[in-house]
């Protein structure tokens, strides 16, 4: 309740008083503020009905720039995602280069399970980024994170740290 009021009192001529009435009235982010319009804010009792346009104006603003933040945020994700397929892939070819002979036996195939595992579970969160940003750039980072320190290893401990990659995944995907 609190951060709401506080949100609201970024909007020039919006105090203390003024965003608490605006949040008991429904208005309680920037969005609600400029759907409400003109009329909707003139109903408020105690606002100066001269800064209403103007705090639906600057209302608008706040939202666009949310949102295009936002978008900017998602398309960064996008990127980031697009770049732990290549490191997964990577990752894949030097299993296939690297450990040709052991790639074989039972080690080999769970690496090999694991690997389209990862693949899978980053589709997934790639269709994810839209409604989950903040948790899906935890996730990429610390899955990301997780590969890069794959590189010195042997295939064993590929297949223990794509399976920790995984993880850091599928925490973008559980509620």
């Amino acid at each position: 309740m609190k951060k709401k009021l506080s949100e609201l009192q970024k909007l020039r001529g919006v105090g203390e008083v003024l965003s608490g009435r605006l949040v008991e009235a429904g208005y309680d982010t920037f969005a609600k503020v400029a759907a409400a319009g003109e009329d909707g804010l003139k109903k408020i009792p105690g606002i100066n009905p001269r800064l209403v346009t103007s705090i639906v104006e600057q209302a608008g603003q706040l939202v666009g720039e949310a949102q295009t933040t936002r978008a900017q945020k998602v398309e960064n994700l996008k990127r980031s995602a697009a770049i732990l397929k290549e490191q997964v892939q990577g990752v894949a070819l030097r299993v296939r280069d690297s450990f040709a002979q052991e790639a074989v036996g039972k080690t080999g195939r769970k690496v090999e399970k694991e690997i389209l595992k990862v693949i899978s579970s980053l589709e997934k969160v790639e269709g994810k980024l839209d409604t989950r940003v903040k948790k899906a750039g935890k996730g990429l980072a610390k899955a990301e994170k997780r590969l890069a320190a794959l590189a010195d290893a042997g295939l064993a401990d590929i297949g223990r740290g794509l399976k920790k990659a995984r993880k850091s995944l599928k925490r973008v995907l559980a509620r």
